[in-house]
């Protein structure tokens, strides 16, 4: 089935095996004014990330869209501990899973955490997975990391259940193959079932599908979307597709200029935007009816307005 919200056309299949989206009262993530300083020279930096919270429930999902250079990968790579480990790479403000505080937390807890409660899922597989390493030994890693023996656990049958989880329908013969002897789709979808394969409570997902062709993109985020209900994980989907965004998200959050400018449920940010940037992000969405029309940009005096917005805290 297909709706549309403005110029998003956004494709909505049925999940026959997916429970209903749905998120309890207690949020198991929450993020409160999250900054992050990076350095750009040897006595430069800039603030990436400035005063963004946001809250993930159990079973939610919540989308992060922004143009580029908007700090919404950044915010995300912070949130999963994974900012490059600089001493001038500054990070303030609070990130607390289940209470537990980890701004300031040593490597060994963070290792713990990315080991137990978070997935990541990439934009470029290859520079994710190991290169010497069969996937579906990578995928069994994933299960139980203290597993590493040596042996050839390429065909070990959980890995491949989870791979198979994830999409593919020749699990068994693509677990004993190495990462470039399989198609972007199907390297993707490696990641997915790496992601899945400890149980996470949340998987982050920045990018996932960017780099494919449209037709494989739709197969991989169906494939995401129906595990992530079938497991009834919370989703932090980042993004700049407003489409991808609008049709598997429960929550969004707009980001520009590192901040977050407006968010609440999808679908009301969607129809009805508040902020002078949702509203200038969503006319910058082209349909196919739009043939001969220009393509459209924010103007130079609608920028100057947006900034003087976000810079005052307004929304809208």
């Amino acid at each position: 089935m297909t709706t549309a919200i403005g110029n998003i056309d956004i494709q909505q299949e049925e999940r026959k095996d997916a429970a209903p989206r749905a998120s309890d009262s207690s949020a198991f993530l929450t993020v409160t004014d999250l900054e992050v300083h990076l350095p750009t020279g040897p006595r430069k930096e800039i603030r990436a990330v400035h005063s963004v919270s946001l809250e993930v429930h159990r079973g939610e999902r919540v989308g992060i869209v922004g143009e580029s250079g908007s700090g919404k990968s950044v915010t995300g790579r912070a949130i999963a501990g994974l900012l490059p480990t600089n001493p001038r790479v500054r990070v303030a403000g609070s990130i607390r899973f289940d209470g537990r505080e980890m701004v300031g937390a040593p490597a060994r807890a963070w290792d713990e955490i990315r080991s137990r409660s978070v997935g990541m899922i990439f934009q470029d597989p290859l520079t994710f997975l190991n290169p010497v390493m069969k996937v579906g030994a990578q995928v069994r890693e994933a299960v139980d990391p203290a597993s590493r023996s040596g042996r050839d656990a390429s065909g070990d049958p959980e890995a491949i259940r989870f791979l198979q989880l994830a999409g593919l329908a020749d699990a068994a013969e693509l677990a004993r193959r190495f990462p470039h002897e399989l198609s972007g789709g199907q390297r993707q979808r490696v990641l997915i079932a790496i992601a899945i394969a400890k149980q996470p409570d949340l998987i982050l997902a920045d990018e996932p599908t960017t780099a494919l062709d449209a037709t494989v993109q739709r197969k991989v985020l169906r494939t995401l979307d129906e595990t992530v209900a079938k497991l009834g994980t919370s989703l932090i989907l980042i993004s700049h597709d407003l489409a991808v965004v609008a049709s598997m998200t429960d929550t969004i959050y707009v980001m520009y200029a590192g901040r977050v400018v407006e968010s609440g449920p999808t679908r009301r940010v969607l129809e009805s935007p508040q902020h002078l940037y949702t509203q200038a992000l969503l006319r910058s969405v082209r349909s196919l009816t739009d043939e001969g029309v220009d393509l459209w940009s924010i103007p130079p005096e609608m920028r100057r307005e947006i900034d003087e917005l976000v810079q005052s805290g307004a929304t809208s």
